[in-house]
């Protein structure tokens, strides 16, 4: 008796679950945009941002980096009101073939990423206008690679914003 009530208990869940799962992908938006250089236009990869009411997701995979350099990503959102903020998105070192495959998350709220600019979050996910900078922080130096692919200014011994990725909208 206690397994038919268990298995009766399981169903209803899923039959309750499976409607929520819908609903949560429904209000879900995608936007697909090329990855460009910042010197010229001209298409090196591409980037998925996903929008909820709840935050952000993006991937980004891109080309024609610098073999053993550190590089980031870095959210730079403009919220509705006028406002931004430039927020830590990912970091790693690029391997021999000068391709990198990044991903990252955003809250609404959260500001524990923060590098600068006027306002310190992201504040309205689905209207935020998003640009993903791609960040080049020179050969990964092993005393200091830790910071590299973590903060916006350790760089050996410049940095330069290469790429970006534009996200506009709905």
């Amino acid at each position: 008796m206690k397994r038919k009530r268990l298995v009766a208990v399981a169903a209803l869940a899923m039959v309750i679950a499976v409607p929520l799962t819908r609903a949560q992908a429904d209000s879900a938006e995608q936007s697909t945009a090329s990855v460009t250089l910042m010197s010229d236009p001209s298409k090196v990869g591409s980037s998925t941002l996903t929008r909820t009411d709840d935050g952000l997701a993006f991937t980004l995979q891109t080309t024609r980096l610098e073999a053993g350099h550190a590089v980031t990503i870095w959210w730079m959102v403009t919220n509705p009101d006028g406002g931004m903020a430039v927020l830590y998105g990912a970091g790693h070192v690029i391997g021999a073939a000068g391709a990198g495959s990044f991903a990252g998350s955003l809250s609404v709220g959260d500001g524990a990423g923060y590098a600068m600019g006027d306002d310190t979050t992201l504040e309205d996910s689905l209207n935020a206008t998003v640009v993903l900078i791609v960040r080049d922080h020179g050969p990964a130096a092993a005393a200091a690679v830790a910071d590299q692919i973590h903060t916006i200014d350790t760089c050996n011994t410049t940095c330069t914003d290469q790429q970006m990725s534009v996200h506009a909208p709905s």
